[in-house]
């Protein structure tokens, strides 16, 4: 394993090669980390894979980065004290690494349905480096048609490996859902950049059947169905909205991979998407 300066060397050189603050590039690092301790325990079945993270690892961190790691359980018991039990056992984990985690804290997550869901709070920590982490941990998520076996590719050497991950149908079927549902409320760019970018790098992998299945769903377990009929209306509101383009413009001028994209080309594939689930 490299020392602690040449992590932070190489952590500097990626940031500059692919136009990314180098903060960026060693949450990543540390993730990786994280994930390769979760792919050697007892409940690499158990835990899977989804949101930012997952993206970033599909379609490279030139085009996507993010600060938290999201997924969500199968087959645990989503109390407090034992999701706690089971983040410090896989933390524990020697992967011959170096690095250290230490369990920090955890907080429900308030989410609209009935599940408990919570951020936990952790600390990667490598000579002098100290590097605040989030996990986020959902439950009752609807995966279509079911999780996959997903290789996941380090960025710091020429490795791999297996665990749980959404489908790619069921990250666009989320992603477009909550575009549809949330309106000209919606302040997460970032759910315009990522439907955007995974249709433009991975538009041939989808299998529209399955992502017409997941978008059902999806919008059955969040109770959208009428507003998904309603997808022309909403993304013509969403086209004479000032609110959302101001926030898109922040998020341009926050991450540099969205560079060159303007937010009319984000809302010409959620209309793209929505028709073409319409032939299915």
């Amino acid at each position: 394993m490299k020392s602690a300066e040449q992590i932070k060397g190489a952590v500097k050189n990626i940031a500059k090669k692919m136009n990314l603050k180098p903060q960026e590039v060693l949450q990543i690092f540390m993730f990786e980390r994280l994930v390769e301790r979760l792919s050697i325990s007892k409940y690499k079945e158990n835990f899977i894979l989804k949101g930012g993270l997952l993206i970033a690892s599909m379609i490279g961190i030139a085009e996507r980065t993010t600060m938290d790691m999201d997924t969500t359980i199968q087959g645990l018991p989503m109390t407090e004290e034992e999701i706690e039990k089971i983040i410090k056992e896989i933390l524990a984990l020697d992967v011959e690494d170096g690095i250290h985690f230490e369990y920090q804290g955890m907080q429900p997550i308030r989410e609209d349905d009935e599940y408990n869901n919570f951020c936990v709070s952790i600390c990667a920590m490598y000579g002098k480096m100290k590097i605040p982490m989030k996990i986020d941990i959902t439950t009752g998520d609807k995966i279509t048609p079911r999780q996959i076996d997903y290789g996941y590719k380090f960025m710091f050497e020429d490795k791999s490996v297996l665990v749980k991950a959404y489908t790619l149908e069921t990250i666009i079927a989320e992603k477009y859902e909550t575009v549809i549902r949330r309106n000209i409320g919606n302040t997460r760019a970032r759910d315009f950049y990522d439907l955007f970018v995974l249709v433009k790098i991975k538009k041939d992998e989808i299998r529209w059947n399955v992502l017409k299945e997941a978008v059902q769903a999806t919008a059955i377990k969040r109770d959208s169905l009428e507003e998904l009929t309603e997808y022309k209306e909403i993304i013509e509101d969403m086209q004479e909205s000032q609110f959302l383009e101001r926030i898109w413009e922040k998020y341009k001028e926050e991450n540099t991979y969205s560079e060159g994209i303007a937010f009319a080309d984000t809302l010409d594939i959620v209309s793209w998407i929505g028709r073409e689930l319409e032939k299915y």
